[in-house]
This record gives C-alpha cells, sequence and structure tokens, in this order.
C-alpha cells in the first residue's frame, strides 16, 4: 500500500487576542473566573473587523509554501475545510488558488466539514493519494466563528478562536506517515449545532448566529468518540498504552478531561492548547500537533480524534517519523 505522510503544518491566527475577562465579557469577575476555571480558555485569538477566513488561509498557506520550500504550482491538489467562507460562491480554495498561483490541473475544493474537518480531510487526501489521484497535496483548515458569535450569547463566545492551518501531504518520508483513518456522521443531530440567518434558508424569530445545544454535544461526544478511539486500537491491533499522544479535538478543557477520564488515559497522553487558543474548530488538531511535535520521537503513534458539528466524527492514526 502507499505510504503517506503529512510532512509540515504551518499556522496563522487571528490578529487581535481576546481575554475572557470582565472587561471583554461585561461580566462579574467572580462569574468569568467560573468561566475560565470550567473552560480552561483564558484568551482566543480574533479576526480583526478587516480580516477573513481567506486571509487566515492565505497566510498560513504561504508559510506552508516558504517552510518547505516548495511552489504552488508543484501541488496537484488543494483542499479548503471552512465552514465560515468569505463568499458562498466560489470557494476560499478558489481564491487561495488564484492569489497563490497553483496550476489549472491542480484539483482545488472546498469541503464544509466543522471540529472533524482535519480528519475528515486528511481521510479524503490519503484516499486520493492513494487511488493516484495526487501525488503532493495541500489541506487547508480554516474558520473564524467568532463572525457567527451572537455577542450575548457567552456559552459560545468565551470558547471560539480564529486560525488556520496548512498541511503538506505526498509520499515523502518525512513528518507524520497516515496509517488508519476512518470517519463517521449522525445527521439526526444536524441542529444540535446550527449557524441559523448564515446561509439562504430564512430562521424566521431566531436570532441569527451559531446555537449550540451544549448537554446534547457533549453527550454525544461522550458517547461515540470512545467507541472510535476503541474500534481504531482494535483494527490496529494496539492498546491505550501504545498511544504516545491522543490529540483530541480542542472543544475546551471539560469536555477533553471528561473523555479522558472516561477512556481511563494518563494526563500526560492527552495535551491540550485551548487555554490561549480556545476551540479553532478544524484547525484545532493540526495546531496541537504542530505545537507537541518536538516533544515526540521517532517512532511515536498519535491517535487524532475529530468531534462536533453535522454531527460526525472521525479518527486518524498517525505515526511521528521525523523530518531527518
Amino acid at each position: 500500500m502507499t505510504e503517506i505522510y503529512l510532512n509540515l503544518i504551518e499556522s496563522a491566527l487571528g490578529s487581535i487576542t481576546e481575554r475572557n475577562d470582565p472587561e471583554v465579557l461585561g461580566q462579574a469577575a467572580a462569574d468569568c473566573e467560573r468561566i475560565v476555571k470550567k473552560t480552561g480558555v483564558y484568551s482566543r485569538p480574533v479576526v480583526a473587523d478587516d480580516e477573513y477566513t481567506s486571509d487566515l488561509a492565505l497566510r498560513a498557506t504561504k508559510k506552508l509554501l516558504q517552510q518547505n520550500s516548495t511552489n504552488a504550482d508543484e501541488y496537484d491538489a488543494l483542499i479548503v475545510c471552512t465552514q465560515t467562507p468569505d463568499h458562498l460562491i466560489p470557494g476560499v480554495s478558489s481564491l487561495v488558488h488564484g492569489k497563490l498561483g497553483f496550476a489549472q490541473n491542480c484539483y482545488t475544493m472546498d469541503i464544509n466539514q466543522g471540529c472533524s474537518g482535519f480528519v475528515y480531510g486528511t481521510h479524503l487526501i490519503g484516499a486520493m493519494i492513494r487511488g493516484g489521484a495526487s501525488q503532493q497535496a495541500i489541506l487547508v483548515n480554516a474558520d473564524c466563528y467568532t463572525r457567527l458569535i451572537r455577542s450575548d450569547d457567552l456559552t459560545t463566545r468565551v470558547l471560539f478562536g480564529d486560525a488556520a492551518t496548512a498541511t503538506s501531504f505526498s509520499t515523502k518520508r518525512a513528518g507524520f506517515q497516515l496509517l488508519y483513518s476512518r470517519c463517521y456522521a449522525d445527521g439526526t443531530g444536524y441542529e444540535d449545532f446550527i449557524a441559523r440567518g448564515s446561509a439562504i434558508q430564512p430562521d424566521e424569530n431566531i436570532g441569527p448566529g451559531i446555537h449550540m445545544n451544549g448537554p446534547s454535544i457533549l453527550s454525544f461526544a461522550l458517547r461515540v468518540v470512545p467507541d472510535a478511539v476503541n474500534d481504531a486500537l482494535k483494527d490496529n491491533n494496539l492498546e491505550s498504552n501504545d498511544i504516545r499522544m491522543f490529540a483530541f479535538h480542542q472543544a475546551n478543557s471539560f469536555v477533553i478531561d471528561k473523555l479522558a477520564y472516561k477512556m481511563k488515559l494518563r494526563g500526560a497522553q492527552v495535551p491540550q492548547n485551548c487555554a490561549n487558543l480556545g476551540n479553532t474548530v478544524s484547525a484545532s488538531i493540526p495546531l496541537l500537533l504542530l505545537e507537541q511535535r518536538n516533544n515526540l520521537s521517532c517512532g511515536d503513534l498519535v491517535l487524532t480524534t475529530g468531534f462536533g458539528v453535522g454531527l460526525s466524527w472521525g479518527v486518524a492514526l498517525l505515526e511521528y517519523v521525523g523530518n531527518d
């Protein structure tokens, strides 16, 4: 079978840092302290008024090309995963393609996925490379969820940050090898996390913006994630102790801690970075991989798990092979 590698990851953050404090949230200090203690989110990067998803996507992709010492026209696939495109038509991928000079024969498209989007995108590119449709690809994960947050909804405002990552894929042995991936969906939970008034269908008598059924999303995560992880371990003849790092989607500390406790994972196996990033949607897992790569040794196994809006979820098993 063709070996596939995630060679390099680069990132871009919203240019403003917003803290979860009384001045920003307009809440009493005790209430802000309670919010921070429960969520584990102290501050979040957010976009400026004149900054959009494409700006973050372009910055991350430019950094990737520079660090990888490659030109855009060397890639034959460009996939942008976002739920906050600059326009409904055309996709952000078209803008990135045109601005950075990708070749005309480069397969280019947007996919609409939320917090499972990195795993979904990895699964898709893996299938493309194995099937011979691509040799070298870039996956961009970018969202500006704060554009959809209702100002009076602290439940979501304190959680989300704006960010983008760009990840290069190829058959060159460097970075992380993709060993396994599997994706799932349950569309019966369509309305558990939804941005009302954000597209064509009108939502009368409902305020526009993100509406999240927090208890339902938590219940969903605690129900499906352990089973998906256990299936991945079983499919690969592994035990949880064989995994150096469980890279969960960084929803917030409360959710991650609940998952780790239910699955009896060691604290060192479950790193978190949401304290100063918040929930960066589909960019959260690659941001965590980027941050943690210097703590990994060649041969370490990493199980990434994304879950959220859709409802959708997925797992991808990676092996760190280094860059030498």
